[in-house]
């Protein structure tokens, strides 16, 4: 039969996403090891993640420092040496820290991988964190956050989570430049000693994983308890949201102000997570959402303005987020209002829903191509107790998502009275 170039072919989104096969090991130790093998390049991406985020440190910044000072010196190893080592096997490591979590992760060539395994064993399990390099590290985080707070995002981000959450929640809390001032090594070594441990992590392996490399990290890091024998237990502090809906805080020496709206939600595990990510996505979660089309491209008050779902351990929230120029800011937050009520009071059109659908299942496919993409969607999702078919659930609501749900959505969680506004600069 002959091709019929002229005719393109017929559309259809995929009714299922292919999940690879994720192997779950427990170590020696009880470590949790998940491998993810995937690929044809002898490459490999080794991450440890611990139940060490900022929601668990003493005073400002220690949880964070102590993470990046982990390759500044070990028992075994200096600074330059560790560095010097990594570049000669081609490798690179990676530091990342949230309110929950510290991440490390080592790419590295299948080739390398147990010398390079060598090396992420000192800087996990034995690092010294020398005065000299934390001195240099707190004069340049401290000016970095300086100039950071100079701008109205930072003044108003942090202002939107202190509204949400109350000052002293650990999701809520702000910290000052000086306060890096009060760090020293043996704040950092406490702070390794009690959450780098084998009883508070686990570990996703991805790439070309074989036996040989599940035995490397097994001698690594399976077979004796290492730190802090008992395992880390996190309590949920209560929120205290702010009664204030509107919040101005005046710079004015800027040319734009920020705008952050929004309130606090769920998490990943809530029945309505799901449901409330396509609404999202409507509102300002992709390029082509209705916060954009009007307030971006039909308006021009802005170079861009999205929302978001944040999730987070113990709770979640919504923002909105934006920078405009000054004298745009009360004729912004109007049609933010409009599209948050057009959200409520219309079924949304049968094009535009297909719309969506089609870019969220699209995204998705896309999340997972490749076995580095994979072991972070796998990490996000393992952080609730959960496993791959999470992804499957969002793929399935996406595909079963209904006008009415989306209506019904909108006027059970965006009611404009419960929405918290700061407004950062020429206010």
């Amino acid at each position: 039969m002959k091709l019929n170039r002229a005719t393109a072919p017929e559309f259809k989104l995929p009714n299922k996403i292919p999940l690879p096969a994720v192997n779950d090991i427990r170590l020696q130790n009880g470590l949790s090891l998940s491998t993810i093998s995937a690929g044809t390049a002898d490459v490999l991406r080794f991450s440890i993640i611990f139940d060490a985020g900022t929601r668990y440190q003493s005073q400002f910044f220690v949880a964070g420092s102590t993470l990046n000072m982990l390759a500044e010196g070990t028992e075994k190893y200096k600074s330059e040496e560790i560095a010097e080592q990594l570049d000669f096997y081609g490798a690179s490591v990676d530091f990342d820290i949230d309110r929950d979590w510290s991440y490390i992760t080592f790419y590295s060539l299948a080739r390398h991988f147990e010398k390079v395994m060598e090396i992420a064993e000192q800087i996990i399990k034995y690092p010294v964190f020398p005065e000299k390099e934390l001195n240099i590290y707190k004069q340049n985080q401290k000016q970095q956050l300086i100039i950071e707070r100079e701008k109205v995002a930072t003044i108003a981000r942090e202002a939107f989570a202190s509204a949400l959450f109350g000052k002293n929640h650990c999701y809520g809390a702000s910290a000052h430049p000086d306060d890096y001032d009060k760090l020293n090594p043996v704040l950092l070594k406490e702070f390794h000693k009690k959450y780098y441990s084998s009883n508070n992590a686990f570990i996703v392996a991805s790439g070309k994983v074989s036996e040989k490399e599940i035995k490397i990290i097994s001698e690594c890091f399976g077979k004796n308890i290492w730190g802090n024998p008992q395992k880390n237990k996190s309590e949920q502090q209560k929120i205290l949201t702010s009664p204030e809906k509107i919040i101005y805080i005046p710079k004015t020496d800027s040319l734009q102000s920020a705008i952050r709206i929004g309130k606090v939600l769920f998490n990943k595990n809530h029945e309505d997570y799901c449901g409330m990510f396509f609404l999202n996505t409507i509102l300002g979660g992709y390029f082509g959402s209705r916060l954009m089309k009007n307030i971006r491209e039909e308006k021009g008050y802005t170079y861009g303005i999205y929302s978001n779902i944040v999730c987070l351990r113990d709770s979640g929230y919504l923002t909105i987020s934006a920078e405009v120029g000054n004298e745009y800011v009360e004729l912004t937050l109007q049609e933010i209002k409009n599209e948050i009520l057009r959200l409520q009071q219309q079924k949304i059109a049968k094009d535009e829903l297909s719309l969506v659908k089609n870019y969220i299942t699209g995204d998705i496919l896309r999340s997972i191509d490749g076995a580095w993409k994979i072991a972070d969607i796998y990490i996000d999702v393992r952080q609730i107790n959960a496993n791959l078919k999470h992804i499957e659930q969002i793929f399935d609501e996406a595909l079963k998502m209904t006008p009415d749900k989306i209506l019904d959505l909108a006027n059970k969680y965006l009611d404009i009275n419960t929405l918290t506004t700061i407004i950062s600069g020429k206010c």
